[in-house]
C-alpha cells in the first residue's frame, strides 16, 4: 500500500485504523504522560501516529523508517 491509499484510508475510516492497530498499552502510555502534565498532548493524533506506526511496522517496515513515515503522513493529513 503506498502513502495515498493509506492517507484515504485513514481519512475514510480513521477510527477503525485506531481500533485495529493500536499497539497494547498505548492507552496507558498516553494517560501518564497526560497526567504528568509535563506535555500538552493532542490525544486522538498520538493514538493515529501510534496505530499508523504499527500498522507500517506490521507490513514489515523498519521501525526508524516507520516512525519518520508515520510523522509525514500525519503532517499530509494535518495540511
Amino acid at each position: 500500500m503506498d502513502r495515498n491509499d493509506l492517507l484515504k484510508w485513514i481519512r475514510r475510516d480513521g477510527s477503525g485504523i485506531v481500533d485495529s492497530f493500536l499497539p497494547l498499552g498505548a492507552r496507558a502510555e498516553l494517560e501518564g504522560v497526560i497526567r504528568d502534565g509535563r506535555q500538552e498532548v493532542d490525544a486522538d493524533a498520538y493514538l493515529m501516529f501510534v496505530s499508523i506506526r504499527a500498522l507500517l511496522s506490521k507490513g514489515g517496515m523498519a521501525s526508524c523508517e516507520s516512525d519518520r513515515e508515520a510523522g509525514q503522513i500525519m503532517a499530509l493529513l494535518n495540511a
